[in-house]
């Protein structure tokens, strides 16, 4: 029966879907969090400054709460860009835009990062499979 190969190809392709997308968006993540460690940025959170190092574990813990809540999308539905917008753009507490300090100028962290990922997206295009 030729039905069979046919079928084991669309449940691997569901797989793929269904967990693999999460892996490639998990690394991404966690790239964009090692961008934030290894800055020579000074973090603005609350008006607040904070070292890379405070930001990226920061944002690690905001990350680590969001994926075992249960009002958070599951995993299969989490980008890195959903990262950005939801995790790493603003505070949860008072919804000011946390902000990145480097060679003296400011800019909105959702904003450097999305900026981090088109980098990241695009050197990852250029040596994919």
């Amino acid at each position: 029966m030729k039905i069979k190969p046919f079928i084991l190809l669309l449940t691997i392709s569901f797989l793929e879907v269904a967990f693999g997308g999460w892996e490639e968006e998990k690394e991404k993540i966690d790239n964009l969090i090692l961008e934030i460690r290894t800055s020579n940025g000074t973090f603005i959170r609350n008006g607040q400054n904070h070292t890379a190092q405070e930001a990226a574990d920061h944002l690690n813990g905001k990350l680590k709460r969001a994926l075992s809540s249960w009002f958070t999308p599951p995993k299969k539905n989490w980008s890195a860009t959903l990262f950005i917008n939801e995790i790493a753009s603003k505070s949860s507490w008072s919804g000011k835009p946390y902000q990145i300090k480097i060679n003296g100028k400011v800019r909105n962290t959702g904003d450097w990062l999305k900026e981090k990922l088109r980098k990241l997206e695009n050197q990852n295009s250029k040596t994919g499979p």
